[in-house]
This record gives structure tokens, sequence and C-alpha cells, in this order.
């Protein structure tokens, strides 16, 4: 009796230590930015680009339903995509206000993916 009591206490305290410590490395975090103003876009266009992170392998813009993948965890690896959903907006209808206003929305998406990324790194670090 004794000794199934004890394996049962163990087996209580493995499944413990198992839950306790098992976390989701893979939790995205997300965050988004309506570029509509900075295109001057139709109203029927949906000028809104999300960045989403895990903070340790992935990060990436969504546009229209296209993720558009950054080459590293940090907001400079984005160039690319940012130059790709600016294409795509332009596309979808949208013109830029003023010559600078391509380079402020990618200035917008950039600090929003940093502001996330921050986010992102404190948060792991107090789990």
């Amino acid at each position: 009796m004794k000794t199934k009591n004890f394996f049962i206490w163990v087996m209580m305290i493995l499944a413990v230590a198992v839950i306790s410590c098992d976390k989701d490395e893979d939790e995205e975090s997300c965050d988004s930015e309506d570029l509509a103003a900075d295109f001057n876009c139709p109203v029927d266009v949906d000028a809104i680009a999300t960045f989403c992170t895990d903070g340790v392998n992935n990060s990436y813009y969504t546009y229209a339903g296209t993720d558009y993948m950054c080459t590293g965890v940090d907001a400079s690896t984005c160039d690319e995509a940012l130059n790709e959903i600016g294409a795509a907006l332009l596309e979808a209808g949208c013109g830029a206000k003023k010559s600078g206003s391509v380079d402020a929305a990618k200035i917008k998406l950039s600090t929003m993916a940093e502001n996330l990324l921050e986010e992102v790194r404190t948060k792991s670090i107090y789990e």
C-alpha cells in the first residue's frame, strides 16, 4: 500500500512539473497599423498591415491576406517586406499623397515592429 501511495505522489509531482514547465515557445504577438491616410487609399481599400512575431524565430507582416516574411526577428530585417506592402497598396488603388508618404509609412510600420518586439522580449524575460 505504501508503494502504491508513493508511486501516485511521484506521478502527481511529475505531472505538475511538466505542466508548469511547459511554455508555448511559438506564441505570437501581433500589432496592426492603418496606412490609409499615408497612402490616400479609397474607402473601399483595406490598408491595414499587421506585424507578427514570436520574438525568437519568426517575424512577418500581413497585408490583404498575404504574409511578407522578414529575414530575422528584428525590424531592420523587414525592408523587403515593407517594399512589397507599399507596392501592394499602390496596386490596390492607393496613391501616396506626397513623395515622403511611402517613407513615412515604412517608418510607422518599422516603429510598430520595434515596439512589439521590445514588448515580446520584455515579456519573455519575466515569464
